[in-house]
């Protein structure tokens, strides 16, 4: 949809709007997301089985995902209808990168209100991960993704395999025609809303 403010406008500013403007997500919405993401993993994972050469083949299968912070679409039941053993999870440590944990296991609780993984649990590797479904602020047509503005999971997506699809997950009130993009933001490959998983398309149509 077209954005409260143009594409030339600061990432700050637009941050700052779709905050003002943030509705709640609902349960409706929630479970649509779900279900489309629950299909299209069952379809990866049969052409990944399919393809000898594919990260599945090569033991790297698991998904990375995300706990939600308070406002934000909740996958917890995409964990529980896929199983959790099969997703890993990211933790914020006091300085450095992202590091990447098994979505079971102890888990604290992070300073923006969800759960992370402890400390010492054990740590993955961007090998590992053939799927990524990636939160954010708002996303756009063309892939674009706008975070909260810190570079964490900028950074992180750059490590991942570079066939690795990148899904950017949202209500459709957060998809917009065009938004500010820099060139150290890491494109979507696919976009996740109430009408679907589709891939985007460079021209953003």
């Amino acid at each position: 949809m077209q954005g409260p403010l143009g594409p030339e406008s600061s990432k700050l500013s637009w941050r700052q709007r779709i905050r003002d403007r943030r509705q709640p997500v609902t349960a409706a919405t929630t479970v649509t997301v779900v279900e489309g993401l629950r299909a299209f993993i069952a379809a990866f994972d049969e052409r990944s089985r399919s393809a000898a050469s594919s990260p599945a083949a090569l033991g790297a299968d698991l998904i990375l995902f995300y706990r939600a912070m308070p406002g934000e679409l909740s996958l917890d039941g995409l964990a529980d209808a896929v199983g959790w053993q099969r997703f890993a999870v990211t933790r914020t440590p006091p300085d450095g990168p992202l590091t990447l944990h098994p979505a079971i296991g102890a888990m604290e609780q992070h300073r923006y209100g969800f759960p992370q993984p402890i400390a010492d649990a054990f740590e993955l590797q961007p090998r590992h991960i053939s799927l990524a479904l990636v939160p954010g602020v708002a996303f756009d047509r063309r892939g674009t993704r706008l975070g909260h503005g810190v570079g964490y999971y900028d950074e992180l997506l750059a490590r991942l395999p570079d066939d690795c699809p990148r899904i950017g997950v949202a209500p459709d009130e957060l998809i917009f025609d065009r938004l500010p993009a820099e060139p150290h933001d890491v494109p979507m490959t696919h976009l996740a809303t109430p009408d679907g998983v589709v891939a985007v398309a460079p021209d953003g149509s």
